[in-house]
């Protein structure tokens, strides 16, 4: 019973110090300033162990395309460019001012794309609560963030001047089609799809 008593003391008392922390307004929570020490590690680490045992529990039981299907790819270059390149940069192109100033950096994906791809399906999709990382399964079917993942795949193979010539050549329309500006996505039922 004593024993009991003081595991519900110490509960209580770590409770407190909690809300006093919270109320005391002493976390700075602005952008501007990096965590660093025990919260960087205590903020990094939630978040990997999470993301990892969500996309743990998708292994299986969502199938992978084939994530060099040129189509695929294609597809993907597109939603990467209007929506991901803004934050992570691509090849010959710098993360932007916006992305520049979120809090934790995000991510220049050139670099290393989609080293796991049931990971990356899943980030895409959910997102990440904190980071300014949104999650596109709102908005988009699990095929269209598939396609971005197997661009990721791709694009750390690509030179600035290749990225450049896709993106390029993603714009052409075969004659009789609607200009890029006239296209929709098509996306999850019930939302609404925006212009390309």
């Amino acid at each position: 019973m004593k024993t009991l008593l003081k595991l519900l003391g110490v509960l209580v008392v770590l409770i407190l110090g909690a809300l006093l922390f919270i109320f005391s307004g002493i976390y700075d929570v602005s952008a501007s300033s990096p965590d660093n020490g025990l919260i960087a590690w205590a903020l990094r680490t939630t978040q990997s162990r999470s993301v990892h045992r969500a996309y743990e529990k998708l292994e299986g039981k969502v199938p992978i395309p084939q994530l060099d299907d040129p189509e695929l790819i294609r597809t993907g270059l597109v939603h990467y460019h209007e929506m991901c390149a803004t934050c992570h940069g691509a090849p010959g192109v710098k993360i932007s001012e916006i992305g520049q100033g979120l809090n934790p950096y995000p991510p220049e994906l050139a670099a290393h794309g989609a080293e796991e791809p049931m990971e990356t399906f899943w980030i895409v999709k959910n997102g990440i609560k904190m980071t300014g990382m949104p999650a596109f399964g709102v908005t988009h079917t699990d095929e269209e963030i598939w396609a971005i993942v197997a661009f990721l795949n791709r694009m750390p193979k690509l030179s600035p001047q290749e990225y450049q010539a896709l993106v390029e050549q993603s714009r052409m329309v075969p004659a009789g089609e609607a200009p890029p500006s006239e296209h929709h996505h098509t996306h999850a039922p019930g939302t609404p799809p925006h212009r390309d």
